[in-house]
């Protein structure tokens, strides 16, 4: 249990530190280096870009536009690449696909459909959301 915990926070540090926070330190540095070698060492450059704020605007002018872009064409086209190697990595998703087949053909067992059962439940209950446990279909109130 404790394990579990301290596993899921280091997920969470990595996170935090990976998306976000060396995200924005690094951003910065890219910025400030870029100004530091290429504008203050290139005099018809500092010119144009007399401080860091004139080219800190027109590199987030360029820079975020080109991102995006960027960005665009890897959703449409290298994202699924992506997802789909990510999923052949997934023994959940291969576990729960399977059962779900094996349901449909009416081959599970009764130990299956309380074990997956089981598992769903834990992540309900993990998430918050009980009002999703125990509610069978009733026909008579349909």
């Amino acid at each position: 249990m404790i394990s579990y915990f301290l596993r899921k926070r280091w997920l969470d540090f990595r996170n935090g530190h990976g998306y976000y926070l060396a995200f924005i330190m690094s951003f910065v540095n890219f910025i400030l280096i870029a100004y530091n070698f290429a504008i203050k060492e290139v005099p018809s450059l500092h010119v144009v870009f007399s401080n860091l704020i004139t080219f800190t605007l027109f590199f987030l002018g360029v820079y975020i536009p080109a991102a995006i872009l960027i960005g665009y064409w890897h959703r449409r086209n290298q994202f699924t690449i992506e997802n789909e190697a990510l999923l052949q990595e997934n023994w959940v998703w291969a576990w729960i696909s399977r059962y779900q087949i094996r349901l449909l053909q009416g081959k599970t067992t009764p130990e299956e459909n309380a074990e997956v059962l089981k598992y769903l439940e834990f992540i309900l209950k993990r998430n918050k959301k009980d009002r999703f446990l125990n509610h069978e279909l009733d026909p008579e109130s349909e």
